[in-house]
């Protein structure tokens, strides 16, 4: 048994992979996630034995976690057929079988005072009533919910050899009349809290690669200056408080340069500037708006938004500022744009807001390569303001449903994760523990 440390929360963790490395390589079930066509690996998650409430919970983690994937199907435990109670930790292969589930999930919780104890068991039907993977982890029983995202994260290790994001958070503004305040969750809207508490205007949160801070712009002192602050909450800073704007500022991958836009020189424009505010260059220059920076993955390109021919479209340049090239044409709005941190079936993705038709907002990709565009919502209300998760396999926006979504890359997908007024999300990094 050896002690991790999950994201600061002190956690007992023992593993066992019940087969050898080999012999998984050999014959594990595993996923082709580059096939875009691929079917949903069909997957149950039974009720949890043990500690009643803690059980429940971890239960509608683990499916909300698997579901919000894109790589699972999880099925309804109303046509469960098995024998919990007989099986208890360990499966009948042909119950299962028969209402096609292709892989289980069993697990029992045992709380001990404050603390909580869980053994997660991972099956795949064709392969018996052995478990392929298996878990036991003890925490305070107050992180009963970062257990189950932590197993969860486990099995979508176990099939892509991939992290998950279930245990990233997501940044947003939340408004309250004319204040308008940063607030951090999990991905999946629990944990909320405020992350500045200042009676003003706090906009467009951009995470640090290292997750460990986040840009955005505040008119705490009346004008709207680049601060930045401790993700875990703290005391923030300045750092860049030019007349004019100082706003959409995001950090590079490697953390060494901020790309932000600035209009102190007359006009808006995206500049690089230090960590500490200091400019380092001026990346464009003309007589329309340039604004909404978002990097490349591996920091030699920028996204942006420009209007320099009539209409607001997403461009794209070198990070030098060279190599201007617009790269959406069709639509005569399209703003927000968010680049994918990892590429997508070969693909690299900028996702963005465009407006259609019928006056509504979108999103939509567009291939920073090929420039071809892909529609990820229709019909479902006005949706706005992108933002990747860490794996690229999902999307967090703003609906006029109400509140933000989080969603499969392909839109197929969806669900609310915040309920209620809600602005400008941000998807945060994948911090190993």
């Amino acid at each position: 048994m050896r002690a991790v440390a999950i994201l600061g929360l002190p956690l007992l963790l023992t593993t066992g992979h019940l087969r050898t490395a080999k012999a998984q390589a050999d014959d594990v079930v595993r996923f082709k996630i580059t096939n875009p066509g691929q079917a949903l690996y069909k997957i149950a998650v039974p009720r949890l034995q043990g500690d009643g409430e803690s059980a429940q919970v971890m239960q509608e983690v683990l499916s909300a976690d698997l579901l919000a994937s894109g790589l699972f199907k999880t099925l309804d435990p109303a046509s469960f057929v098995a024998d919990l109670a007989k099986e208890e930790l360990s499966i009948a292969p042909d119950s299962w079988r028969t209402v096609g589930a292709e892989g289980v999930i069993k697990a029992r919780a045992v709380s001990t005072g404050g603390d909580l104890s869980v053994e997660f068991r991972l099956y795949e039907v064709i392969k018996g009533d052995r478990p392929v993977l298996t878990k036991t982890y003890r925490a305070p029983v107050a992180n009963v919910r970062r257990l189950a995202h932590i197993f969860a994260d486990e099995v979508v290790r176990y099939y892509t050899n991939e992290d998950s994001f279930f245990g990233t958070q997501i940044a947003f503004v939340r408004p309250s009349g004319r204040l308008q305040e940063l607030v951090v969750m999990d991905y999946d809207g629990a944990g909320q809290h405020s992350l500045t508490n200042n009676g003003s205007q706090n906009i467009l949160p951009s995470w640090a690669p290292s997750g460990n801070a986040l840009l955005y712009t505040s008119f705490v002192r009346g004008t709207p200056d680049l601060w930045s602050i401790p993700s875990s909450g703290g005391k923030p800073k300045r750092v860049s408080t030019r007349p004019g704007l100082n706003t959409g500022g995001v950090m590079s991958p490697d953390g060494t340069k901020i790309a932000v836009t600035l209009s102190f020189e007359g006009n808006s424009e995206i500049y690089l500037i230090t960590p500490t505010g200091d400019i380092i260059k001026r990346l464009t220059n003309n007589l329309a708006i340039d604004s909404s920076p978002t990097w490349s993955p591996d920091g030699s390109q920028i996204a942006f938004v420009s209007d320099r021919h009539g209409n607001p479209q997403i461009w794209k340049m070198s990070a030098s500022g060279s190599d201007q090239v617009k790269l959406t044409r069709k639509g005569n709005y399209n703003v927000e744009p968010s680049w994918s941190p990892k590429p997508i079936n070969g693909k690299s993705l900028i996702a963005f807001s465009g407006r259609d038709e019928k006056g509504n907002l979108d999103i939509f990709t567009v291939d920073a390569a090929t420039q071809d565009l892909q529609r990820i919502t229709e019909n479902q209300g006005s949706n706005s303001h992108p933002s990747w998760a860490p794996t690229g396999r999902a999307l967090v926006f703003k609906s006029s449903r109400g509140g933000i979504y989080i969603s499969t890359a392909d839109g197929k997908t969806q669900r609310p994760v915040v309920k209620g007024a809600a602005e400008t999300p941000s998807w945060g990094p994948y911090v190993k523990p």
